[in-house]
């Protein structure tokens, strides 16, 4: 490590009372984890969908030992919810400022450049302000053959299909082929039928 660099990690139990609202917090080592979501939960719990290509990501402090990071997107596509701009901002716990950084294992990000889909909860009041965190982030790629927008989840893994199943819509990505993944338009589609739109009239 370089001398004076100082890396923070923080326990998953310091990090959900973060989540809950709490703003004192240990910095100890340790991963964060979030609850399961199926298809349905994700559309329900989420104050916002958007799709948006990440610009920016600035990283400040938000106390003593609190740095938060924000990531800034343009070319918006809001699918549930609204922004009072042409670009919309995630603010989450982590980040380096100066020679310090604060590193919370298993936590998501965003890389610059990358057009997500995302489906966002507390934004501004929690410090992980996506559903289920990374389950709640999928990348919206371009199919290099036929030039398809097609939706991969957080982890770069096809998403091959939505299937209804009982009461639900289970979300199912473990396809390994790009040219597999459902279109961005059938996934949106999937969405607004899921919030009652699109349907009979």
């Amino acid at each position: 490590m370089p001398k004076g660099k100082t890396i923070k990690t923080w326990n998953p139990l310091a990090v959900l009372f973060v989540v809950a609202g709490c703003s004192v917090c240990a910095s100890t080592v340790g991963a964060i984890s979030f609850e399961a979501r199926d298809f349905g939960a994700l559309v329900a719990e989420a104050d916002q969908i958007a799709i948006g290509t990440a610009t920016k990501s600035t990283s400040r402090r938000t106390g003593a030992r609190e740095i938060v990071t924000d990531y800034d997107f343009t070319e918006l596509e809001i699918i549930k919810g609204s922004v009072s701009t042409g670009s919309l901002t995630l603010s989450m716990l982590g980040g380096t400022v100066g020679r310090e950084s604060l590193i919370v294992a298993g936590a998501p990000t965003f890389r610059r450049g990358v057009r997500y889909l995302i489906f966002i909860a507390g934004n501004g009041s929690l410090m992980f302000p996506l559903v289920g965190g990374h389950q709640g982030i999928f990348e919206i790629r371009k199919d290099a053959a036929s030039g398809a927008l097609r939706v991969h989840d957080y982890a770069g893994r096809a998403v091959t299909r939505i299937s209804a199943r009982a009461a639900t819509i289970s979300l199912e990505h473990l396809g390994e082929n790009p040219a597999d993944a459902i279109s961005e338009a059938a996934f949106v589609a999937a969405i607004r039928a899921t919030l009652g739109e699109g349907l009979a009239q």
